[in-house]
């Protein structure tokens, strides 16, 4: 929604002055223009940040679970460390490495059981030895 506010306010101000605008005031549009770019890109999230949840929800025919339930893993800040292998067959997930934690293997359970086409999980995951 900001970023949408951000972009109209920028096309008005470009628009408005496109329409009173001399050849020497290119430039000037310009530089605004390369500001304003800036700008916008610096307030939008990192795109691996959006990826793993817009991922669960792809449809299966368009990516297999498997590759679905890895990038959820992969791009999810709490399984950072971790080291997943992803096995998929009709529905079940197998989930075989090693993760830090005991929060982690639960979280990454957690990603594939949320993941669209999952319909079971087998957590084969190890926590290093203490």
């Amino acid at each position: 929604m900001r970023k949408s506010i951000v972009v109209l306010a920028f096309l008005t101000i470009i628009a408005g002055a496109l329409a009173g605008s001399k050849r020497t005031d290119a430039e000037i549009l310009t530089k605004v223009g390369r500001l304003t770019a800036r700008t916008v890109t610096a307030a939008m999230p990192d795109t691996s940040a959006l990826a793993g949840p817009l991922v669960a929800l792809t449809p299966p025919d368009l990516m297999p679970v498997a590759d679905r339930v890895r990038m959820r893993i992969k791009t999810d800040q709490q399984m950072a460390g971790a080291t997943v292998t992803v096995i998929a067959a009709e529905g079940e997930v197998t989930l075989r490495g090693e993760v830090k934690t005991s929060a982690q293997r639960l979280r990454a359970v957690e990603l594939a059981q949320a993941t669209t086409g999952v319909t079971r999980v087998v957590n084969e995951l190890s926590e290093p030895a203490k």
